[in-house]
């Protein structure tokens, strides 16, 4: 298995930190048979590749073995955001290789410099993924993941944007939508809800982004919604972006 190196994780205050370990253990409260959990939003820039970068490692820290599937194919900005490269140099292969028949799907996994932490990477950007979400390839390798990880993180476009993620969300045991405070509008985030709700899969949380609950540098405020989960962080309103 090739590997890749994250370059530029940053380091959370404590109080985010907690409070992603929080997520963490809400969202094993929803289930064993919660395995494949997509995150997205309703617009750009509410954090949510953020949050799923940051509860992949946590998850894989204390010994699930988690794979981060990054399906942004228009947009992804993971590889240049957190420097993720290869360390052989070669050819990075993503999961667009594996839905076009391009590569098997143990070519795409690729192990990382955080121990139990897997990713599929976006190799390139694709102008109109459409067929490849749409196609039974994806539902197989969905499937196929969740046999072989723990937790599969699966980090989509947000839902104003385009349709990428209803696609992914009729694939995935459930969706943790992202909403960033004083900025996502209302209606945007009970449209949201509305889609999700038409996919058949449980909505498991909405996450609060960039919020503070206490003051202070590292606040951050969490909730649940109808019994299944949430939370937030806030890092002196630096982090986040998608």
């Amino acid at each position: 298995m090739k590997t890749l190196v994250i370059d530029q994780m940053p380091q959370l205050p404590f109080q985010v930190s907690e409070a992603i370990n929080q997520l963490r253990i809400n969202l094993g409260f929803c289930g064993s048979q919660i395995k494949t959990i997509m995150i997205t939003s309703s617009v750009p820039n509410e954090g949510k590749s953020f949050l799923t970068i940051q509860l992949w490692k946590r998850m894989a820290e204390v010994g699930t073995p988690v794979l981060l599937l990054d399906c942004d194919f228009r947009n992804s900005e993971m590889r240049r955001k957190y420097g993720i490269r290869s360390t052989d140099g070669g050819k990075l292969l993503g999961a667009a290789h594996c839905l076009a028949g391009q590569a098997q799907l143990e070519d795409v996994i690729y192990s990382t410099n955080i121990p139990q932490g897997y990713m599929i990477p976006v190799a390139s950007t694709i102008a109109n993924p459409t067929i490849l979400l749409e196609s039974p390839r994806f539902a197989r390798m969905l499937e196929d993941c969740a046999g072989r990880f723990g937790c599969v993180l699966v980090d989509t476009p947000p839902l104003g944007s385009v349709a990428d993620g209803l696609n992914i969300a009729r694939y995935c045991d459930g969706s943790v939508l992202v909403v960033r405070c004083g900025s996502t509008p209302r209606r945007l985030v009970h449209n949201s809800v509305q889609l999700l709700g038409r996919t058949g899969k449980p909505l498991l949380g909405v996450a609060l982004n960039r919020a503070n609950a206490g003051g202070g540098a590292g606040g951050y405020y969490y909730r649940y919604y109808g019994g299944s989960y949430d939370h937030t962080h806030d890092t002196n309103g630096k982090e986040g972006g998608k």
